[in-house]
């Protein structure tokens, strides 16, 4: 993401994010879970616009345009926005740099929520690199990677170009190299998923399988399959690194679900590479390919009323 300034304004597109494999290694202490995941970037992008306002005393505010739904249009104060991760993040910024957040901020969301698609954080952290350029602060990308830690997990990724393998509970990037542009079918279904939900579940599955032989091998199949899917992407053997494609709560967002199931179902019947939920869900995407594929199988998609469909590719 590249902050650019137009005219007196500054404004950033924040991708999507899918996960090509995700695995949950277990519970921790301070409430999250140990995760190991390849996040790619994609181009179903938000977009992040900032405009100071004309009284500098005036609260800062975030209007939201949601083109999902249209003639949504919501404004949100800044000082009351805590839930919402740009509103965090530009707090969080400025008390770092010691001076009080200005300007009216406007948000025009394209990517689905709670879909697993990551769009809360890409905002969050396009709202880090804006401000930071739009009022002069000047940190590096090193300490807005710290302060984008403790917005939330998924924020620091979003700093950073392309893929990565992410680990503790996302926070810890490691840049991945050398991947090929890659295509893909994105479905997200009418029903949205929590997060917390998922986890919920994925937590009652682990408990009720402890000590079962099943779970056992199931996990040391995938021990080594993270390195065995980033070579295969590496090397352009798409058909085989689908195979290598593994999300830990796809059968926890499933248990919830059954949009999950018919998702998957749609996807498998169109000779994909592969298919897969992303996140936690909702949405689910299938690995095209080509670009050509990728636009018709969406086209058949399309009409299934299966919610949004998207054809795009890694950035």
């Amino acid at each position: 993401m590249f902050p650019h300034k137009i005219g007196s304004a500054w404004e950033v597109h924040t991708p999507a994010k899918l996960n090509l494999y995700l695995d949950v290694l277990g519970s921790r202490a301070d409430g999250f879970h140990e995760l190991e995941t390849l996040l790619v970037p994609v181009r179903i992008c938000d977009q992040l616009r900032w405009e100071d306002s004309p009284n500098p005393t005036t609260t800062p505010f975030l209007r939201v345009r949601d083109l999902l739904e249209i003639g949504s249009t919501s404004t949100v104060p800044l000082a009351t926005g805590a839930d919402n991760l740009v509103c965090r993040a530009t707090e969080r910024l400025a008390q770092a740099a010691g001076m009080e957040p200005r300007g009216t901020f406007e948000l025009t969301k394209r990517i689905p929520v709670q879909a697993g698609l990551g769009g809360g954080s890409s905002n969050a952290a396009a709202a880090l690199l804006l401000a930071n350029a739009a009022w002069g602060i000047g940190y590096s990308r090193r300490r807005l990677a710290e302060l984008a830690a403790e917005v939330g997990s998924d924020v620091p990724f979003f700093l950073n170009f392309g893929a990565a393998v992410c680990r503790g509970r996302g926070e810890i990037v490691e840049v991945v190299s050398a991947l090929p542009r890659m295509h893909f079918v994105v479905l997200k279904p009418p029903a949205s998923l929590s997060t917390t939900e998922v986890f919920a579940q994925w937590e009652q599955q682990r408990d009720a399988a402890a000590g079962e032989t099943d779970e056992t091998v199931e996990r040391r199949s995938v021990a080594n399959g993270l390195g065995m899917l980033v070579e295969l992407l590496r090397s352009g053997a798409l058909a085989q690194a689908g195979q290598w494609m593994v999300n830990r709560l796809e059968s926890a967002a499933a248990a919830i679900s059954p949009w999950i199931d018919r998702l998957r179902h749609e996807l498998a019947g169109q000779s994909l590479c592969g298919q897969l939920m992303t996140g936690s869900g909702s949405a689910c995407f299938g690995l095209a390919r080509s670009a050509t594929q990728a636009r018709r199988v969406a086209r058949l998609l399309s009409g299934k009323d299966l919610g949004s469909v998207f054809a795009t590719s890694s950035c």
